[in-house]
């Protein structure tokens, strides 16, 4: 179980990073949703989504420092906010894992809502 749940934290986390070079920050909530409807029987998909979004987001922010002045960028958006700029990358990793872990439990629930209910509930909120 524990290997499955790696292999599941991999994948995603190049899923995650690939989507995001491709389509933005948008491509985590969509990804995760995507996440959620697929993973419904499974348990807390949504820490695996949010432990992947960190991971890829994190791999993203290392490969592009190597590939300019982040460090710079970094501490002058940090100055205009007032904080450091660790806290600004650390921020950045919380956003992504936030969206992944909270679109994974709407797609979740969204599918739970949408196939699990039977004839005749369609209009009843739990």
């Amino acid at each position: 179980m524990m290997r499955r749940t790696l292999l599941q934290i991999l994948l995603l986390t190049v899923a995650f990073a690939l989507a995001t070079v491709i389509m933005g920050w948008w491509a985590v909530p969509a990804l995760a949703v995507l996440w959620g409807l697929l993973t419904r029987s499974e348990r807390h998909p949504e820490l695996v989504a949010a432990a992947a979004a960190g991971l890829g987001w994190s791999l993203l922010l290392v490969w592009t420092a190597t590939q300019g002045p982040i460090g710079e960028l970094a501490s002058r958006a940090a100055g205009v906010m007032g904080i450091s700029s660790l806290a600004l990358v650390g921020m950045a990793i919380a956003f992504s894992m936030a969206l992944a872990w909270s679109a994974t439990v709407v797609g979740r629930t969204g599918a739970l809502g949408a196939w699990g209910r039977g004839k005749g509930e369609e209009g009843r909120v739990a």
